[in-house]
């Protein structure tokens, strides 16, 4: 990209969402687990019962996904960014008043369902709108980024709040930050108008024809993959490298995780578009199909803290991947239907993903077989998309 290109991209857009990623991954993902304790002393209420209200969540966000991408590519990423942020005050403000568990799981499905219209589903849609299909991959990089430092900044801020003001109080001071967000989505661009730089594009038809089409069920694969393994890491890495024998340092191992994911996407931003999107893409794919085999069968702390490096950076770059290739291979103008569609397989992978590799382990007594079906998974995604995308006649360049 030329030096000229570069300054006439929008880069208010991913300098406003920087801001806006961190308080609503923060306030609406991570700041759960730091209220949960605090609801759970007053309430009185079983630990389940309050977990299975952010489970709610997530379904919720799941089901509102294929909606919230309709949207996006009819009414842009400012209508929906800014409606989501409202919305999502208002349900943290319902939250911070609940008197019953059933009241609790109506604000959190609430909740939830604005994480797609605020969180990376519609944060990219907003860059890949501002910027264009070509030129979105750095865009959605550095908002990554930032969203990445969302539990660096909101767990510590969160608890901060609860030890001053109490878990109703802290809900109404998170409201108060998703208010201002909704004041820097105005500067999200509307409805997106299909550029002639798709014009390369093969003809995919009508929506249901490109949904139909072998590139976006190898994409369905691959969020489907990818969310099913993060959220088995998320939920499984401490208890796997107990088992391994490390103890205490369990959790100080898995903590690695979040330092290699920011340092993942930090080199991918600095080094974009030296390699194309679907070679880095098979990279990252590969190295989290190894850091699965690695972890396990592999013991001994070095090889496990290097296996949860390579995790965690790999998976940090594939954050970025599933954001532009939707827009890659199908160009800007349906970016909101599709990554809607994809968003929502990856949402209820994530939410299979800790449930199937607890049968796993119940049925071999490890995390061994579990973990290397879920590597097999991941290098079948690679095959997929490598045949997917494959030019049908002579070469078309580089994608």
């Amino acid at each position: 990209m030329s030096a000229a290109v570069e300054e006439a991209l929008p880069w208010r857009v991913p300098a406003a969402l920087a801001v806006t990623q961190v308080v609503h991954w923060g306030s609406l993902y991570y700041a759960f687990s730091v209220l949960m304790p605090a609801i759970i002393a007053e309430t009185g209420w079983r630990r389940e019962l309050v977990v299975g209200a952010f489970s709610a969540g997530l379904l919720a966000e799941a089901a509102a996904a294929v909606l919230a991408g309709f949207l996006l590519d009819r009414l842009g990423a400012r209508t929906v960014m800014v409606t989501g942020s409202l919305a999502a005050a208002f349900g943290l403000v319902l939250a911070g008043q609940v008197q019953t568990p059933a009241q609790l799981y109506a604000a959190w499905i609430l909740i939830g369902a604005t994480m797609a219209a605020t969180l990376y589903q519609s944060a990219f849609a907003a860059v890949t709108a501002a910027f264009g299909a070509g030129a979105a991959r750095r865009g959605i990089a550095a908002v990554a980024f930032a969203g990445g430092l969302a539990s660096t900044v909101f767990w510590p801020l969160t608890n901060l709040l609860v030890e001053a003001l109490g878990w109703r109080q802290t809900c109404a001071a998170l409201a108060i930050l998703n208010l201002a967000c909704a004041a820097l989505h105005l500067l999200m661009p509307g409805r997106v108008v299909p550029q002639r730089e798709e014009a390369s594009l093969p003809d995919q038809g009508s929506a249901l024809d490109t949904i139909a089409s072998r590139r976006f069920l190898a994409l369905l694969l691959l969020y489907g993959a990818t969310g099913f393994a993060s959220a088995t890491v998320a939920v499984h890495l401490v208890p796997l490298l107990q088992e391994k024998g490390l103890g205490a340092s369990a959790a100080i191992l898995a903590s690695l995780v979040g330092v290699s994911q920011v340092l993942g996407r930090v080199a991918e931003f600095a080094g974009g578009g030296r390699l194309t999107l679907l070679t880095v893409t098979s990279l990252a794919l590969v190295g989290v199909g190894g850091a699965f085999v690695m972890m396990g069968l592999g013991d001994g702390i070095l090889l496990l803290g290097l296996a949860v490096a390579l995790f965690g950076a790999a998976n940090g770059i594939l954050t970025i991947m599933r954001g532009a290739l939707p827009a890659h291979l199908f160009g800007a103008a349906r970016y909101g239907t599709v990554s809607g569609v994809l968003s929502a397989a990856g949402a209820l992978a994530r939410a299979a993903g800790p449930l199937a590799m607890a049968w796993a382990w119940e049925r071999s007594g490890g995390y061994g077989p579990g973990m290397v079906a879920v590597a097999l998974l991941l290098f079948a995604a690679i095959l997929a998309l490598k045949l997917a995308t494959m030019p049908a006649g002579p070469s078309q360049g580089r994608v």
